[in-house]
């Protein structure tokens, strides 16, 4: 009887570590970086499940507002965020730090953080917020620690931030909800996200660690639901305002199974987003009508075989972050080659051409 009892104990065992590796796996596989991509080994898919993006790799000319400019290396071997500063510098955060670079591109400084950078955001008061997981802290401008709000809960991973008057806005892909915390100590006052009719939310749905929210001048929320493949409004309280934006190859529409992965808004409420898989960076109107293009495919991709793997499978490919200068200057940054990718409006390049 003790040696059933010892053996039945040991057969619980095993199911429990078994369970416990391929949830760890799952993991691994949803939330991996881009430094742990590996190039695809073709296999042979059911061709109705393979997306052809071969006709969507070169972009119009006649659609591209931008011009490229010469790559600023950041030193880093992993990078993930960028934001503009409002002095014409930007910070970039990678590997384990923070690094502020002025307009030239030359880094000014830098300085250590608590973890692996997730998000991070320039307020309008000098500060300097970077999430990690499962928390986050303020810096000011020069790297100095003001505070650190507590533990999240349980299955949080931080994706975003967001700041109004009153409160800090944090998107937690963990558990497809946006956490409302105190603005001044990050204690979590309420939460919204799960399908609620009383306020007409139809849920975030998040397949992979891309959820991106900002607030806009208008004090509304703007939020990416990227398994539904467009940006939602949202009050500061939570509840759904409207939405724009679907699926769809053409490039004026959202492709992959979630998209756009990171967004920023300009000062005239047009919205600049970002792809992952069938990588672009394009222009969109505050009400979703597509403008133009900062830069597609042709420019940012280099490996065709990962884009068109990543258009299917969300556990792939990388996303590059973008940020808007009070010049008008776009900054993508790219995590495969770790460079800042500078984009310049065409008609500033051209008076510039003309000047000289």
């Amino acid at each position: 009887m003790g040696e059933k009892s010892d053996l039945g104990r040991r057969g619980l065992l095993g199911a429990v570590l078994l369970g416990m590796g391929g949830a760890a796996g799952w993991v691994a596989r949803k939330f991996q970086s881009p430094s742990q991509i590996r190039k695809p080994v073709p296999t042979a898919l059911d061709s109705r499940f393979v997306y052809d993006i071969s006709k969507f790799e070169n972009t119009d000319p006649e659609l591209l507002l931008y011009d490229a400019q010469e790559h600023i290396t950041t030193g880093f071997d992993r990078v993930k965020r960028i934001e503009a500063m409002p002095d014409g510098r930007f910070a970039v955060a990678g590997d384990k730090s923070v690094k502020i670079f002025n307009a030239e591109g030359k880094v000014e400084s830098e300085f250590n953080i608590n973890g692996n950078p997730h998000c991070m955001l320039v307020t309008q008061q000098g500060e300097l917020i970077v999430g990690t997981a499962k928390e986050f802290t303020v810096y000011d401008f020069d790297g100095k620690e003001q505070w650190q709000s507590p533990k999240l809960p349980r299955r949080t991973y931080l994706t975003s931030i967001a700041v109004s008057e009153g409160a800090i806005y944090l998107a937690d892909g963990g558990n497809r909800k946006v956490l409302i915390c105190d603005r001044k100590t990050g204690e979590v006052k309420d939460l919204f996200g799960e399908k609620d009719e009383s306020k007409n939310n139809p849920g975030f749905a998040v397949p992979s660690p891309y959820f991106d929210l900002t607030v806009a001048e208008d004090q509304q929320l703007r939020i990416v639901n990227p398994g539904r493949l467009r940006v939602e409004t949202y009050s500061l309280e939570g509840e759904f305002r409207s939405s724009w934006g679907g699926p769809g190859m053409k490039i004026d529409r959202f492709c992959g199974c979630c998209n756009p992965c990171y967004f920023t808004m300009m000062p005239n409420g047009d919205f600049i987003t970002s792809e992952k898989g069938l990588a672009r960076v394009n222009i969109y109107d505050a009400e979703g009508k597509f403008k133009g293009a900062v830069a597609g495919p042709d420019t940012l991709i280099d490996d065709k075989e990962l884009a068109k793997r990543a258009c299917g499978d969300c556990s792939v490919g990388a996303g590059f972050d973008v940020a808007i200068e009070a010049s008008g200057r776009v900054l993508v940054l790219d995590p495969f080659r770790m460079v800042v990718r500078p984009f310049t409006p065409k008609t500033e390049t051209a008076a510039t051409a003309e000047t000289a």
